[in-house]
């Protein structure tokens, strides 16, 4: 598509070229004959050491060769092709008949393998269907229907609004006209609980709106356009697709300085937006030296208040529109915002009782990686509805990756106590993605019960109903976020122990076997400090936050130097179906992949009990926590 000229109606001419001498092509590849299938069992070395076919390296050279043509079709646009070349070239190294873990250079190409495919996918999901995304809701300025407003003029709300105008201070002009008086009557009746939803959130901003308005130096009325673009809903969105208290569109957000991507949208930064629309709107009225055709240029743009005020002569709001000049939103843009502000600056004379909302407090906190908004309320013991109210900037469950220039909105006076929550937590660990390829038979429910999370957890990041039937290969996306303290563990949480209380078990004598404090145990159950427990009561524990030397091996937690093959922990009596944590200590010969087997696991399941990185190399006398379940 990009090499299609602009200049459709031209024909090209060719001049003519000496001929130009070509370089020596490559020999063209040796053809790619068919694998002899190999033989099973024992006779296969020595059907190996006979033909002298290194039956491996060809096996790795197949399958980077089919990887690579999954990457050409990829960047051609071919998704389908490269999706089915990728499963191949994993399919060449798992049908061989030969154990990957038993040979070192497949298990690096498998792996290897994985974390390309991985990142592809990964990406794939940031540029396309990935996490949910916030939700919008309807700017308030759509809602008033013009129809609507009347077209009879009370005498009382005549003689009220003349009172305001009268007495109350003003930073911009306050005309009151006919039009004027109708949308004040409007207010008053059919638009009463738009604009009282709009008084009562204007509490939440008005502090911060004022302080910046007052440092750019502009008029502290302009708080009441806010209020008629959006009631002072940060994720108001209007039909022409402009967001935020301000409701910047894309492009002149851009040109404030609104930075918009997958992750954020700080047309929705209340803070950030409002010091762009304070600026914006200064540089207006500098251009038209008029406070109400700056913001008549703020709602229809300035190039057509230019071509108005050109085309009649008259630079002042209210002779463009007796003139017709004027789009007919913009003619009732201005009343609707003089109406509100003379409504907003004497409410009770009006008939509006309304207790605006507490300010919002709030301090912005760098971050140096990625983070689940999630993790951050349960760091800080908060509602998730509150971080998100604080950040309504942040699109997605998790603040963006690699940008400095990011800051995540706290309650004032938290940022210490954050930072020292999550200073456990390792920061690759703070944010994941899975992906989870449907199989036949497969409902929302088994995959959730494989992740240790809930079906209505992968619906939501899916955007998938309940009770939705799954397509077979399809790709789904599992939130998993590593979470400290807490009894519900977050989906993949891998270090979650689940341990039944047996007869003459004690608080202080499960903590102490675990290696975790009397304080945590009773925090994650929650658990009082009077409180007993009793035989066959469900505990709740969390192996990344052991803050003491673990004991030595007991039935609970078994330590095994495993021989190559199984390993069988002594499980205490009616724990059956649980989740045991077992320490394996590595051993000369031992590889991920043949840890993995012998428990029944996989290399990815070890790689996240353990925070192993992917390259990481096993030493001998390593210790890996496994979780089996019996």
């Amino acid at each position: 598509m990009l090499l299609v000229s602009c200049e459709t109606g031209k024909k090209k001419v060719i001049l003519a070229q000496p001929p130009v001498a070509q370089p020596p092509q490559p020999a063209p590849p040796e053809p790619v004959l068919p694998l002899p299938p190999p033989p099973s069992g024992t006779l296969l070395e020595l059907y190996l050491a006979k033909t002298h076919f290194n039956f491996p390296d060809e096996l790795i050279r197949r399958s980077e060769a089919k990887f690579l043509e999954g990457e050409r079709n990829l960047k051609a646009g071919f998704t389908g092709r490269a999706k089915r070349d990728f499963d191949e070239s994993l399919d060449i190294l798992l049908r061989s008949g030969l154990l990957i873990g038993e040979e070192e250079k497949l298990e690096k190409q498998y792996e290897s393998l994985i974390d390309r495919i991985f990142a592809y996918e990964l990406n794939a999901l940031k540029e396309g269907d990935g996490f949910r995304e916030e939700q919008v809701e309807a700017a308030p300025i759509d809602e008033i229907i013009v129809g609507e407003i009347p077209q009879d003029i009370d005498p009382r709300v005549r003689q009220l609004a003349e009172e305001v105008v009268r007495k109350t201070p003003r930073d911009i002009p306050l005309a009151l006209n006919d039009t004027v008086l109708r949308f004040i009557h409007y207010f008053m009746k059919r638009g009463r609980k738009s604009l009282e939803v709009g008084m009562q959130r204007a509490g939440r901003y008005r502090p911060m709106i004022a302080r910046i308005l007052a440092e750019e130096g502009a008029p502290q009325d302009l708080i009441y356009l806010c209020q008629a673009e959006s009631g002072y809903r940060p994720l108001a969105l209007s039909r022409a697709k402009c967001k935020g208290l301000w409701q910047f569109a894309v492009s002149r957000g851009k040109e404030y300085g609104l930075r918009q991507n997958w992750w954020i949208d700080e047309r929705s930064d209340p803070g950030k937006s409002t010091r762009a629309a304070a600026r914006h709107l200064k540089d207006l009225h500098a251009q038209f030296g008029d406070w109400l055709l700056a913001m008549a240029a703020y709602n229809t743009g300035p190039g057509n208040v230019e071509r108005a005020v050109a085309r009649t002569g008259y630079a002042n709001y209210w002779e463009l529109v007796r003139r017709g000049t004027l789009h007919p939103q913009t003619v009732d843009y201005i009343p609707i915002i003089i109406a509100i502000a003379i409504i907003s600056k004497d409410p009770g004379r009006f008939g509006f009782e309304v207790a605006p909302d507490p300010p919002l407090e709030f301090e912005a906190v760098p971050l140096s990686s990625p983070i689940d908004l999630r993790l951050v309320a349960e760091s800080c013991d908060l509602n998730l509805a509150l971080v998100q109210e604080l950040n309504p900037h942040v699109r997605r469950l998790t603040t963006p990756r690699n940008d400095p220039e990011f800051r995540l909105y706290l309650p004032r006076g938290i940022k210490n106590s954050f930072f020292e929550q999550i200073a456990s937590i390792p920061e690759e660990r703070r944010v994941s993605w899975r992906l989870h390829r449907v199989e036949e038979g497969e409902m929302l429910a088994t995959i959730a019960s494989k992740y240790r999370t809930t079906a209505s957890a992968i619906a939501e990041a899916n955007n998938l109903q309940a009770s939705e039937k799954l397509r077979i290969g399809e790709k789904l996306i599992i939130p998993v976020t590593a979470r400290k303290g807490g009894p519900t563990a977050v989906a993949g949480d891998s270090s979650r122990i689940r341990y039944t209380v047996q007869r003459g078990d004690t608080v202080a004598g499960v903590a102490r076997e675990f290696g975790v404090t009397i304080t945590q145990l009773r925090k994650w159950n929650g658990l009082r400090s009077s409180s007993k427990l009793t035989v066959g009561q469900v505990l709740t524990l969390y192996a990344g936050e052991v803050t003491q030397p673990a004991p030595k091996a007991s039935p609970k937690v078994a330590s095994a130097t495993a021989k190559k093959g199984t390993i069988t922990p002594k499980t205490p009596a009616g724990t059956e179906k649980q989740q045991t944590r077992v320490v394996h200590k590595v051993k000369k010969g031992d590889n991920l992949s043949s840890i993995a087997s012998s428990y029944k696991t996989t290399v990815a399941a070890l790689r996240q009990w353990n925070n192993l990185p992917v390259r990481y190399t096993l030493r001998i006398g390593d210790q890996l926590t496994i979780f089996t379940t019996r």
